[in-house]
């Protein structure tokens, strides 16, 4: 069985490193996504994947996110 693989998307990594590391971003990531990435200069397409992720904690967040870039 063949497993298809992330894409590296590095503005993505810089999210959820910076959701890691900064708590206030991570809640205001969680709860207003379009509030937490206004400022982070990202691309449009990479805000819509992230703004699409509807989770509570960061662990939920970063699974949906990687089954959202698989499927894509």
């Amino acid at each position: 069985m063949l497993t298809k693989s992330v894409p590296y998307r590095p503005a993505i990594s810089d999210v959820l490193i910076k959701a890691s590391a900064n708590s206030a971003f991570r809640r205001m990531l969680l709860s207003s996504p379009h509030n937490a990435l206004a400022e982070m200069n990202l691309p449009p397409e990479d805000i819509q994947i992230l703004a699409s992720v509807k989770a509570s904690t960061l662990k939920e967040y970063a699974l949906q996110l990687k089954t959202q870039l698989i499927a894509n």
